[in-house]
Order: structure tokens, then sequence, then C-alpha cells
């Protein structure tokens, strides 16, 4: 989930929305996050390990020049990644389901397993038509409205496939979910490759420490509790965990939800216009 990326540092300036009725199979959730106050951030976003592949628009804009609009679709992510927030005004987008990606694109979702593909290099001119209609937006609210029709005419009479996705919440181990779904490992494997870009061991790590990321958010637990609480064979367990998929002790994870410099910004209205450097 967006809100776990760079510790939650921004989420004070996101807002997560529900997806319209006809895509609810297809789409988690919408989301819109305000660039970071001036010099809040001086070093790239460390963004975590997710199942969950997005449709990502990027506004922004150099000093002294027009608004660019950038438009990707991100795969699953087996590890943290660093990205740059420099020149961002507003970053918005769809988190969609594990295995809706290859219905969007037609292809395997393993092809954008930790890649960014501009929606032109995968959608050709439907993508560029994306490009230009956000363009001509003056708001946020407009620009992601643009993206959810985008995604209803997109999604339009498909059928959500039933991904091993919805047994995760009840096996932690990638062999008891194939005997529940009575498939072979292999079988499994190449499914879940297929369908969500990730292998069944790497899909429930990342799973688990999602869970480990909101309980250490909360700090109501030690990490001791949260590492029983989340099944790692110990504290230690943990840590090489977070070592591996966050690049960094869960200390230092925890870290970076409080920057230096970083100030809380109360304004909550999503809905306002471009900054001055709009395109006219």
């Amino acid at each position: 989930m967006i809100l776990f990326d760079q510790a939650g540092a921004g989420e004070r300036r996101s807002k997560i929305m529900p997806p319209d009725p006809a895509l609810k199979s297809f789409v988690e959730h919408l989301w819109v996050q305000k660039a970071p106050l001036p010099n809040a951030w001086r070093s790239p976003w460390r963004i975590v390990p997710d199942v969950n592949p997005q449709l990502i628009a990027v506004i922004s804009c150099r000093p002294g020049q027009l608004k660019n609009v950038r438009c990707v679709i991100v795969g699953a992510r087996s590890r943290f990644a660093d990205i740059s927030q420099a020149n961002r005004l507003v970053t918005l987008g769809a988190q969609l389901h594990p295995g809706s990606l290859p219905l969007l694109t037609r292809l395997p979702a393993s092809d954008f397993t930790d890649q960014s593909v501009s929606i032109e290099e995968v959608l050709g001119v439907r993508g560029n038509c994306l490009i230009e209609q956000l363009n001509e937006q003056r708001s946020a609210v407009q620009a992601l409205h643009v993206l959810s029709q985008f995604l209803c005419i997109e999604f339009a009479g498909k059928k959500a496939v039933p991904t091993v996705d919805t047994l995760l919440v009840h096996d932690d181990r990638a062999r008891d979910l194939a005997a529940a779904l009575g498939l072979s490992s292999r079988t499994l494997y190449g499914r879940m490759k297929e369908q969500i870009g990730l292998a069944p061991k790497r899909l429930l790590r990342i799973r688990r420490i999602h869970r480990a990321l909101g309980l250490c958010r909360d700090r109501q637990m030690s990490w001791a509790q949260i590492s029983t609480f989340c099944g790692y064979a110990d504290q230690a367990h943990l840590v090489r965990e977070f070592q591996d998929l966050l690049g960094e002790s869960p200390r230092t994870w925890q870290a970076r939800v409080f920057p230096c410099g970083f100030v809380q910004d109360n304004e909550e209205d999503q809905g306002s216009t471009w900054p001055h450097s709009e395109n006219r």
C-alpha cells in the first residue's frame, strides 16, 4: 500500500479513494499524493516491495518550465526501490488488484516485475490519448477522474480472473497454498509469475513484511512482539527480512517517517488547481 512508502512520511499529504463500482473487481483503490513541502525530503523516497501493480501519473515541473505529465505502468516490486521526488507537483494513480495487470496489458505480469514502463510503450495510441487528456486537466481531482474513466473503458467487458492471491490471507507457506488450491508447486509457481509477477515464496514474504510495517507504524509493540505476531522465527529473522526487502534495519526504516525539516501541512484541498507553473 502506498502509505508505507518512505515509512508513511507522505501520508499527511495523501488521499485514498474507492474506485468506480465498475472497477471494483480490478482496482483496489485510487490515490492522490501532493508534493512534499519545499526541502522536506532532499533524498529519494524508499518505496516498499508490493504485490499490487499500479497505474501512476506524475505531474511535474522544473523551475521556469511548463508542467509535464508522465504516466507509467508499474509491476509488482520484489524489493525496495529508491525514487526521486524532485520537481513533482502531484502524483496520482490506481492500485490494481493482483492479477489485473495481464487483463490491462495482454502481457504476463512478470514482464513488468520491478519495472516502470511508459503507458505509451504498452498501449500505444490509447496511452498517448490518456497522456493528452491528463495534460488538459487543471486539478488532481479532474486528472484522477480521467484516469478512472480510462480504466473503465480498458476493463469493460473483461472478467476478473480469480488468482491465487485470494487465499494468501490464510496461508503463509507456499506448499500449503499449493495444497489448498489443489496445484503442484510447479503449477502454482507458473501461475503466480504469469498473473502476479512474483514467485510464491517472495509474495508471501512481502505480505508478511507489510503486516510488520503496519504494526511498527503504530509504535505499540516491541520488535520482538512484532516478529512473533507476524510469524517470524525470532527478532533476528525479522531484521534479516527488513535488510533484504527494505535495504535497512527496522529502526532505520522507522526513522524515515520524520526526516529532518519535515513540517506538517494543514492544507487539505486535494481538488485545488495546479500551481502557477501549469500549462496554459
